[in-house]
């Protein structure tokens, strides 16, 4: 029942705020002002949350270990989370800077800046649940970029291609209904925005599965007993490996730098592109008519379920194993596509509701023959 719970938060949560992003780019269509101002918001609830996990324990031990820096020892352990020895005065608050940690942080604060503007650049032209439908076309785009750079994958089997075609399947009859669903807006034809969403969607999708491809070992927290990573660090993706001994860094700190850097390499762009129009209308200048209002409680309302998304993310992944995890994922985006329907007041013919089903069919198969794949690497014959 706790995780029954805790999953049903996940996904209204996740639902509620890809409605709130939606009404926030409708009212300001500004994705740089929207991307800078969950970086930094977010950096300030990571750093928040580290205070109060230092300050009070049972706040700590609330979450799997490796979510906050080493304050203190959970149940059995002896070291703290950063890859130094054990010590009896606390760890520093936030992780001080180094040059470790900002060359692990950069690709992925880059990575969060693109896919941040991109999908929300097509969360302002289409609907939500074209955006969300197409983020589930990630298995088809991690076989691709797997099998192009030659790395292992899963064996390719009947239920394999089963499950990519009725993933494809799903996406295209949805983005297709979406599409005839949707009226003319007042400056350009449906189609010419469909048209421009649905490409950033796809960039955004194919940006963010690059990232997981990165981050995984990153984000994988499993310290031996000297506090650091027993294998080596390194990435698959080309023109950035490393082959040094690995130090396990927690997932707030992870969260705090990557908002950092991802906030730093947007601020250019947003200062050249939307920063002008943001001071035009503040001033009341007229000379851009981009902004209807800037709705400052949806921002604040946005940033927080951006973080508690997070946070209870993190919590699940201490939980329940990856498996486990990996089909509660996949059926939140499940979740956030049928609540953008009835939101978004439209009726929802038959063939949405084959689509939706077919797709949540393609994505239990992955996972099958994911989990299948792993269980044949432990168990070898």
């Amino acid at each position: 029942m706790h995780i029954v719970v805790l999953c049903l938060c996940w996904y209204t949560i996740s639902s509620i705020g890809s409605r709130v992003t939606k009404q926030i780019l409708t009212e300001c269509p500004l994705p740089l002002f929207l991307g800078e101002f969950q970086f930094i918001y977010t950096a300030m609830l990571a750093v928040l949350s580290c205070a109060l996990a230092y300050h009070y324990p049972v706040v700590y031990n609330t979450f799997p270990a490796g979510t906050f820096p080493g304050y203190h020892a959970h149940r059995g352990e002896k070291v703290a989370f950063t890859g130094h020895q054990g010590r009896s005065k606390l760890a520093p608050l936030i992780v001080q800077p180094s040059k470790r940690i900002i060359t692990t942080v950069l690709p992925l604060g880059l990575f969060q800046f693109a896919g941040k503007y991109f999908g929300h650049k097509a969360t302002s032209l289409v609907p939500v649940s074209t955006v969300a439908s197409i983020k589930t076309l990630s298995p088809v785009f991690i076989l691709v970029i797997q099998k192009a750079l030659r790395m292992s994958t899963l064996p390719v089997t009947l239920t394999l291609w089963l499950s990519l075609m009725s993933i494809v399947g799903g996406v295209w009859i949805i983005v297709n209904e979406d599409s005839n669903n949707r009226k003319p807006g007042k400056n350009a034809t449906s189609g010419n925005y469909s048209s421009r969403g649905i490409i950033c969607a796809i960039i955004s999708m194919f940006i963010f599965v690059a990232q997981n491809i990165h981050g995984k070992k990153i984000f994988t927290f499993k310290p031996d007993a000297n506090g650091s990573d027993s294998g080596k660090e390194g990435t698959p993706l080309p023109y950035y490996r490393n082959e040094k001994q690995s130090v396990k860094y927690d997932k707030l700190t992870l969260m705090i730098y990557i908002s950092s850097v991802g906030f730093c390499l947007s601020l250019g762009w947003f200062t050249f592109l939307e920063l002008p129009i943001v001071y035009d209308y503040l001033t009341g200048g007229g000379q851009y008519f981009v902004i209807h209002s800037i709705p400052y409680t949806l921002f604040l309302i946005n940033g927080t379920f951006h973080f508690i998304q997070a946070m209870i993310a993190f919590h699940l992944l201490g939980e329940v194993s990856t498996l486990t995890y990996s089909i509660a994922n996949l059926m939140k985006r499940i979740a956030i596509i049928s609540v953008s329907w009835v939101f978004a007041g439209v009726s929802v013919s038959f063939l949405q509701i084959f689509a939706l089903l077919l797709n949540a069919f393609g994505l239990f198969l992955y996972e099958q023959c994911n989990n299948k794949s792993k269980t044949k690497k432990l168990r070898p014959e």
